[in-house]
């Protein structure tokens, strides 16, 4: 009971907090399997104060080290047990972060997310949030939700799998495109920043350089992936966070070169 209690307690500040940041009732209520009008009722500014206010007084020894603030009645409260992130390996948190952003961008609710891939408003919150892995073809009726190609996120999908990049001896244009979409599959996953907020982190690069780079995370057809240099594609890997053993694989494929060049 007591636990009970506990978890009454953070459910019900977590439901303000994510009020405070813009998430719909209705998201919440499709995540918490509770109807918009019932989480209004329950969750009210003055009825999680009170809440906060009898846990004060119940469990005094109890309250963690961070401040819970001090919530007068009617006010919106700070979230006072913040939940650590879950313990996710960079590639699956990388595929998390890319299909989330997704989400973010096109403005919609995680009931129409679902809907439009063909899940449940549960599941899908729970890919995004990094709880679940899903399959590929879960991760394509995101890819067709949000009309994006599926290449983008495959390489994504494959990492957070632990499937290995296909052999050096796949067919050329299919080591090209795999290894396109693998740099607009990490560029995805930072959230698309502008590459001019990565200029610091791509300063070795030429000018001739950032425009190929440019082009090909914008997926523009004309450009070849395999004119990109491996030094090139090593800055741009790490700025966007990615595996830089596992896109060493994806050029070398692209370029057909022999798995040793590179340490002559």
């Amino acid at each position: 009971m007591a636990v009970q209690r506990d978890l009454d307690d953070f459910i019900a500040v977590a439901v303000r907090s994510a009020l405070d940041r813009g998430v719909d009732w209705s998201d919440i209520a499709a995540v918490t399997a509770v109807s918009p009008g019932s989480l209004k009722n329950r969750y009210s500014k003055s009825q999680v104060a009170r809440i906060v206010k009898n846990r004060r007084q119940r469990r005094p020894a109890s309250v963690p080290s961070a401040d819970m603030g001090q919530i007068a009645d009617g006010e919106s409260p700070v979230l006072p047990l913040k939940a650590e992130p879950h313990s996710l390996d960079p590639a699956r948190d990388a595929l998390a972060r890319a299909l989330s952003h997704l989400h973010r961008a096109s403005g919609v609710s995680v009931r129409t997310t679902a809907l439009w891939a063909g899940i449940s408003p549960s599941y899908a919150y729970r890919i995004m949030s990094g709880e679940r892995c899903p399959s590929w073809p879960t991760v394509q009726g995101f890819a067709r939700a949000f009309e994006i190609d599926p290449g983008d996120v495959f390489e994504l999908w494959r990492a957070a799998n632990g499937v290995p990049p296909d052999s050096l001896s796949q067919p050329r244009e299919r080591a090209l495109a795999r290894f396109a979409g693998a740099l607009r599959g990490l560029h995805l996953a930072c959230a698309r920043p502008p590459l001019a907020t990565l200029t610091d982190r791509l300063a070795g690069l030429s000018a001739e350089e950032m425009r190929t780079v440019t082009a090909l995370l914008s997926g523009q057809p004309t450009t070849r992936p395999d004119s990109l240099s491996w030094t090139a594609t090593a800055a741009l890997t790490k700025a966007l966070r990615g595996d830089v053993a596992r896109l060493r694989r994806l050029w070398q494929a692209a370029q057909q070169t022999p798995p040793d060049a590179l340490d002559e």
